[in-house]
């Protein structure tokens, strides 16, 4: 089985035909958009399928029927694990309604969704007057009305930690014990735990926490059943893991999957 990773190429443009530009895309299981810049906002929308954004601090999990703001200069990798379809609105900086240079995980309305999904299908140079730009206008105003959704994970900078949190995030079902990752380190835990929480906020065991839950958000994407998802987070039964996602969420994970199917 081949399990390498294959990069895309981002767009090459030099300015936006209009004010708000439309791309839609297929990305394969285990393709990646290598780190990049834009002189114009994107908005990147995940039809189906979970995309992660990667950023310098923190990494940004986009499930189905959500979207993540990426202000203009932000650099930014996109990678998906199990494949994505995206629809991509680059748009002009002299839109300010969102008025943040902070990229955001947004939940994105029906009306929102139709919304782009008619754009999509709109010419690139579309008409300055009449129907095509009525349209744009009311999805700006409509972008800007749009909640925010919590499904992020800190990153650390320090080299060592970020070592050990992409060795957890590559086996998220095998995290070993706090004593043994500190002394794999050559600290004690208490060093361990304060360094780990200034770099992050979290401590170690709840930056794995979310981890593991922001995993689950992710497989929930695929046809994969309730109980390997478990298994492959580390439980040792479904009842725990539904236990868990059930008191984040608020919902099992069957009724959050059967709730984010496309359309």
């Amino acid at each position: 089985m081949n399990n390498a990773i294959t990069r895309l190429s981002p767009p090459e443009m030099h300015s936006l035909p209009r004010q708000i530009y439309v791309r839609q895309q297929l990305m394969p299981p285990r393709h990646l958009f290598p780190p990049h810049t834009h002189d114009w906002h994107q908005l990147l929308y995940a039809t189906s399928g979970t995309l992660v954004t990667n950023l310098e601090e923190q990494r940004l999990f986009v499930p189905s029927g959500t979207a993540v703001w990426l202000p203009a200069g932000v650099e930014h990798s996109t990678y998906t694990e199990f494949g994505a379809e995206l629809k991509s609105l680059y748009i002009q900086t002299g839109f300010n309604a969102l008025d943040t240079a902070i990229p955001l995980v947004l939940e994105v309305s029906p009306l929102m969704r139709e919304l782009m999904l008619a754009a999509a299908d709109f010419e690139v140079e579309y008409p300055l007057h009449g129907y095509e730009h009525n349209l744009i206008q009311l999805m700006l105003q409509t972008l800007g009305r749009l909640p925010q959704r919590g499904h992020t994970l800190p990153w650390p900078a320090d080299t060592r930690l970020a070592k050990l949190c992409t060795r957890l995030y590559a086996r998220p079902g095998k995290r070993p014990g706090l004593d043994q990752i500190a002394a794999e380190m050559a600290m004690s835990t208490r060093t361990l735990e304060r360094h780990f929480r200034r770099e992050t906020g979290l401590t170690l065991q709840g930056w794995y926490a979310r981890l593991r839950l922001m995993k689950a958000i992710e497989m929930l994407g695929t046809e994969m059943s309730v109980t390997r998802i478990a298994l492959e987070l580390g439980y040792s039964a479904p009842a725990p893991f539904i236990l868990m996602f059930r008191e984040h969420l608020g919902v099992s994970p069957n009724r959050y999957r059967t709730q984010k199917q496309p359309g």
